[in-house]
């Protein structure tokens, strides 16, 4: 038995002998390995994961043993397993002639180019939906010219200074010394700013919001037109983009960040890394 087979053409008709509980035809775990072939742990992985696969809970105990109602699992598996119109990372390669390390290190790369999510996973498998990730790539490809311009390693909530985020937007680290009095159009405020005992002023600054502020430099995004200019009091704020994040956070509460930030740079445009900034500063910041 193996973890990634799809025998979704198994056959229970009315004349299979199963065991019966309160009237319904019922299969054990060990029933359920033998009719389709999935090994016993991949079947306890999956009840695991019930809360986020939706698979069925049992219809009760035989013997100590759990059992499913067979015509409810049955459906929900063929539906699990079902793969019509979805691509695997061979499939990708085939049809865009892309090599598989390439795609590896693309999902290898996910949480800084904003790959997307599979729309499934069976057993080790991987499944994408070939529009989503169309729309992704030509997203990446369009921004490669900036992106290999910005060191994007690191953590960013990380706190750096000045210098360093220069170095982080591939500049001279004294070519930042005057953003602080004169600011350039995007440039974000310091999290942390302190005077020495000389008087110098020390400041710090979000890796991820001079990540945000080399994304506006090199594509002209930013600011909405007719956003008026305020003292923020955390990232994004005053910026409408926060409160459809917001709107997008409560109507989706399980949607994980970066899928929920691709879907809003394709309702309201931007790029999915731009948004995956504001739906973070929404999440921190629920309300005003």
């Amino acid at each position: 038995m193996t973890d990634e087979a799809l025998p979704r053409d198994a056959q229970i008709t009315e004349d299979t002998p199963m065991t019966t509980l309160d009237g319904r035809r019922v299969l054990n775990r060990r029933e359920l390995a033998d009719t389709y072939r999935i090994s016993i742990s991949h079947l306890e992985k999956l009840y695991r994961e019930r809360d986020h696969n939706a698979h069925p809970e049992p219809a009760g105990t035989i013997d100590r043993a759990l059992a499913w109602d067979a015509d409810d699992w049955h459906q929900w598996y063929q539906h699990h397993t079902d793969v019509t119109g979805l691509e695997t990372r061979e499939d990708l390669q085939a049809r865009t002639g892309l090599g598989l390390s390439t795609l590896a290190r693309f999902w290898r790369e996910r949480k800084t180019n904003q790959h997307p999510e599979p729309d499934k996973t069976i057993g080790n498998t991987m499944y994408w939906n070939p529009t989503t990730w169309d729309t992704w790539y030509q997203d990446y490809k369009a921004n490669q010219r900036w992106r290999t311009n910005v060191d994007r390693s690191g953590n960013a909530e990380d706190l750096i200074s000045l210098s360093d985020a220069a170095r982080v937007l591939g500049m001279d680290p004294t070519s930042t010394t005057s953003y602080p009095a004169a600011p350039p159009k995007h440039w974000p405020e310091p999290v942390e700013e302190r005077t020495t005992d000389k008087g110098t002023v020390k400041r710090k600054y979000r890796r991820g919001d001079i990540w945000t502020y080399a994304e506006h430099r090199e594509r002209g995004g930013g600011r909405p037109t007719g956003t008026p200019k305020t003292d923020r009091r955390y990232p994004y704020d005053g910026d409408p983009r926060l409160d459809q994040a917001r709107a997008a956070i409560t109507a989706n509460p399980e949607t994980p960040a970066i899928q929920l930030a691709g879907q809003l740079a394709q309702q309201h445009g931007g790029t999915a890394g731009t948004w995956s900034h504001i739906v973070r500063s929404a999440r921190q910041h629920p309300e005003d």
